[in-house]
């Protein structure tokens, strides 16, 4: 019997009263196997049903196994599943287990729910955007249908957190684990994969049975299966990969015991933190990284960032060691800076490309402030995501579903290849055969990018043959659209098809790099076979460092665009200044985006809105380089970014490079209309123009957390430089810090501002944030040279105790 049945008697009391009820257990403690065993067999729930939220395709799968071999069934009988092209259950299936596209598609199918009494969260910690939308969408449920049931059972939360918003109660198991020794290996400067494989081979020579070695990412993991391979293992030793982008199949392998005699040591990613059990594991090792996508809505673009993990993480992977007997975990990382890790991951909620969540709740039938969020999502990604839904046409512009929405969201994959899977079948109608065939098969190989290798022409032919998972999911797109796969395909439709998933990346060359359509820059890839091209769309770019680079993209003809596009472009005039000549003048234009198609000459126009227009243009070609800006401007831009950085819960203005350019009618718009000289830009008053951009509880906020200057023991006021390299930083006479022992910080102790400690003549003596270390270690020799320099000036024994001064010594006695 498994802890969590002590708490059943518990649970099932608050069952019988309420109809949401959070379930606290520790890994190992039985709530995802036991649990729904339990409730399926007790008398409360007979001839119920229960639907059971996992979120990997692979724990659904094992789960709904070994809870069927318990019953002594096949899986589809009382207990099935239903994950992404494969699903096994029945009429008598009475515990489906779903992954999280699924239920988000069965609540949209039955917003009432009416086949399911009991919902199970299960892994609800994790916090994923699927969970977060479908638990939003299930409260909705509720209020039609009150005695529908839901249990959302985590083994790491903020349950006071969760609970408050739910108002639920929370019932918690103690669960059963075995203590689990950590041991933390000091990171040193070698790569990441030769310190885990230093770290495997002494494990495996210390201890015994299964090692699950947490890494972040498919790239450390071949890294460090190559170096073993190569240092070479003893032969009772099984090396296996676990990652999400293998098959099912391989994944079963990874997790599989292993034959008699044998052990295995298990490289993974975060996929194996949860749900999943890998038997015989006596030892983690713990990189303390994750891979973790991160989209910023300036840019439209995900970062893939390698994080570290939070304490809640971590304490999960080092309690897959403790499942069956005491275990071992290394922890690469100190003990002091595991303790400043964060305790909980974010929702990923907040960090993610919201498109597919405002889609769902626009096909819900709701807006998004209608909804009861645990985390409210961003209006920032909120707002990107509705720009690109209008732009694909399936909302409007108050925020509703059109026609193509609901058609497009009937197809079950995410709105951009929807997009394109719809305008297939208008070039089918046009006579372009097969087109919806091309629209299927690259739709399935853009719904996971990492299969996009080499040229992507001769990757369309082959899939069949070199990808039959895609070519599977190409089949289940065409039964949707009602139409035949073929291998021949209409290539040259490939990029005018692509085009309609990716409309906000068109990419038009600019010097050495491209201008896509939504205003942004970015680069290609070094060596790309597509290096000098004119245009591109753009399949998937990611942000590099500061720059967006382009990994995979096709060529584009712009006749074959317009075309395509006629219906949707339009010339416009435009007012240009001329750099060279010093004038205006005015063109038609016919443009894709902020990518100018075609320009022809027109009759000069003149308005104070059109010279704006053309000032705008002038400078996003330009840059913010191309005006004159002040220190003091410099600064507050500084001082608004810190705090965005540190209060993203604050609306405040996005005064980025990025985020001028593409507010300027905002901020600088008005002083533009009157200018008629390109000298003029440099008399714009840039700090007042940013300025009114903050209401005055933020300019009273700013002032308070993130002040100019700063308020020395002496009254002097040293100006803070927020520009400063590894933050802000001061510059101050040492004299006129005796006697403080703590260095000065913002932002309420946050952030400790670097101080340039100066001598009587203000050149520099040592640069610290830590005056209480300087004056313990540095200040002696400090002194022995100052006497002897500034014999006049005050130089004490013991600092700290002495008042602080400007003056000399004779000045101190007056």
């Amino acid at each position: 019997m498994l802890p969590v049945a002590d708490i059943f008697p518990q649970l099932l009391a608050l069952l019988q009263q309420h109809n949401k009820v959070i379930l606290s257990a520790p890994p190992g403690a039985g709530k995802s196997t036991y649990l729904p065993l339990y409730l399926l067999q007790h008398a409360d729930f007979a001839g119920k049903r229960l639907l059971m939220l996992e979120p990997r395709r692979l724990a659904a799968k094992s789960i709904a196994a070994y809870l069927a071999a318990q019953l002594g069934e096949a899986v589809g009988d009382t207990v099935g599943y239903q994950i992404r092209q494969e699903q096994k259950h029945s009429s008598k299936t009475r515990l489906l287990i779903v992954t999280e596209g699924v239920l988000t598609r069965k609540l949209q199918q039955d917003p009432e729910l009416n086949s399911v009494d009991l919902l199970l969260f299960d892994e609800f910690h994790e916090r994923s955007l699927h969970a977060d939308l479908a638990l939003a969408l299930c409260l909705e449920v509720q209020q039609l249908r009150p005695e529908l049931q839901l249990l959302i059972m985590s083994a790491t939360l903020d349950m006071a957190h969760l609970a408050d918003k739910l108002a639920a109660p929370v019932v918690s198991s103690e669960g059963r684990s075995y203590p689990v020794t950590v041991e933390y290996a000091l990171p040193g400067s070698q790569p990441l994969a030769v310190q885990v494989a230093a770290l495997v081979q002494q494990a495996l020579s210390r201890h015994q049975g299964n090692i699950l070695v947490f890494l972040p990412g498919q790239a450390e993991i071949n890294q460090t299966a190559q170096l073993l391979q190569q240092q070479g293992v003893a032969p009772d030793v099984q090396l296996h990969r676990l990652l999400g982008s293998l098959t099912l199949a391989q994944q079963q392998a990874a997790i599989a015991p292993p034959p008699a005699g044998l052990r295995k040591v298990v490289l993974s990613t975060n996929l194996a933190e949860t749900s999943l059990t890998i038997d015989g594991i006596s030892v983690v090792i713990d990189s303390g990284l994750c891979r973790q996508s991160r989209f910023n809505p300036r840019q439209g673009l995900s970062v893939l960032e390698t994080a570290a993990i939070s304490q809640a993480s971590a304490i999960q992977r080092a309690g897959r060691a403790g499942r069956l007997s005491p275990g071992h975990c290394y922890r690469l990382d100190t003990a002091e800076k595991w303790q400043r890790r964060a305790r909980f991951e974010a929702p990923e909620i907040e960090i993610s490309d919201l498109t597919a969540l405002r889609f769902e709740v626009a096909a819900w039938g709701c807006q998004v402030d209608d909804l009861n969020w645990l985390t409210p999502p961003p209006a920032a990604s909120l707002a990107v995501a509705e720009q690109l839904l209008q732009q694909l046409g399936f909302i409007d512009s108050k925020g509703v579903i059109t026609k193509a929405g609901r058609q497009a969201h009937k197809l079950g994959t995410e709105p951009r290849l929807a997009a394109m899977l719809l305008h297939a079948q208008t070039l089918e109608q046009q006579g372009n055969r097969h087109a919806q065939a091309l629209a299927c098969v690259l739709a399935a190989l853009l719904e996971d990018t990492r299969v996009l290798q080499g040229d992507i022409y001769s990757l369309l032919g082959r899939v069949k043959q070199a990808l039959p998972q895609q070519w599977q999911q190409a089949q289940s797109f065409a039964r949707m659209l009602g139409c035949q796969l073929t291998e021949q395909l209409p290539l040259q439709l490939t990029a005018i098809l692509a085009l309609r998933a990716f409309p906000d990346r068109l990419a038009k060359r600019r010097g050495q790099g491209y201008q896509l359509a939504n205003g942004i820059g970015a680069v290609l890839q070094d060596n790309h076979s597509l290096t000098g091209q004119d245009w591109l769309v753009v399949l998937h770019m990611q942000q590099f460092g500061r720059e967006n680079r382009i990994y995979h993209a096709l060529s584009i003809a712009t006749d074959g665009l317009t075309a395509d596009w006629q219906a949707e472009l339009s010339w416009q005039t435009h007012t240009i200044w001329d750099e060279k000549n010093g004038r205006f003048y005015t063109e038609q234009q016919l443009n894709f985006g902020q990518c100018l198609l075609q320009a022809k000459p027109a009759a000069l126009q003149l308005t104070a809105e059109q010279k704006q227009q053309a000032w705008q243009s002038y400078i996003r070609s330009k840059g913010l380089s191309c005006l004159n800006w002040s220190d003091a401007a410099l600064q507050l831009r500084a001082r608004v970014a810190l705090l965005q950085q540190h209060q993203p819960e604050v609306a405040w203005p996005d005064f980025s490079e990025d985020g001028l350019l593409n507010n300027l009618p905002q901020w600088l718009g008005a002083y533009l209309a009157p200018l008629s000289k390109s000298a003029a830009l440099a008399q714009l008053p840039l700090y007042d123009a940013l300025l009114a951009c903050l209401s005055y509880q933020q300019q009273q906020l700013l002032n308070q957390l993130l002040p100019t200057h700063w308020q020395a023991p002496t009254g002097s006021r040293p100006g803070i430089d927020y520009l400063a390299e590894g933050g802000p930083a001061l510059s101050v006479r040492v004299q006129e810090m005796y006697g403080q022992m703590s260095s000065p910080t913002l932002l309420h102790g946050k952030i400790n501002i670097t101080i340039a400690l100066l001598s009587p003549s203000r050149q520099p003596l040592q640069v610290t944030q830590n005056l209480a270390s300087f004056w313990q270690n540095a200040w002696q020799e400090v002194r022995k040279e100052m006497r002897g320099r500034y014999p006049k000036h005050y130089w004490p024994e013991d600092p700290a105790q002495a008042m602080p001064t400007t003056k000399t010594k004779k000045a101190m006695l007056k």
